[in-house]
């Protein structure tokens, strides 16, 4: 998966901490890096828990947890998989659970070369994040 590209604007590559999704452009605040319908959005993650691949989203009326699974290999948004955690995040998804879409969005200005980070925590203060 290293050095895949995504539609011109991302890439997977190595970095300090294994993989990260990076810019291939320029990003401006506000800016919709990818749309993605059909998320896998389930109360039971195929992901074992050591990996931590799933990310808890929400809730349901019950209070069992709803975690955007990881992606498939081989899937088109298998990159996602990749998006690494950072205190300081310059990309958010915006995720409407009802419909299983999300809308990857720049938070601040991304330069090309740049990795895209998320805050895990801001989902939900129970996901795993690297101290």
């Amino acid at each position: 998966m290293a050095g895949v590209r995504i539609e011109g604007l991302l890439e997977v590559r190595e970095c300090p901490h294994g993989r990260g999704v990076f810019a291939l452009r320029n990003l401006a605040p506000g800016e919709l890096i990818r749309l993605m319908p059909d998320m896998l959005i389930t109360t039971a993650p195929k992901s074992p828990p050591w990996k931590r691949w799933a990310l808890i989203i929400g809730r349901t009326p019950e209070g069992q947890r709803l975690f955007w699974d990881e992606e498939a290999d081989g899937s088109s948004e298998y990159w996602s998989n990749f998006l690494d955690h950072g205190q300081e995040p310059n990309v958010r998804f915006s995720i409407d659970i009802g419909t299983r879409t999300a809308r990857l969005l720049a938070v601040s200005s991304i330069k090309s070369g740049e990795e895209l980070l998320l805050n895990y925590k801001e989902y939900d203060p129970d996901n795993w994040a690297p101290g």
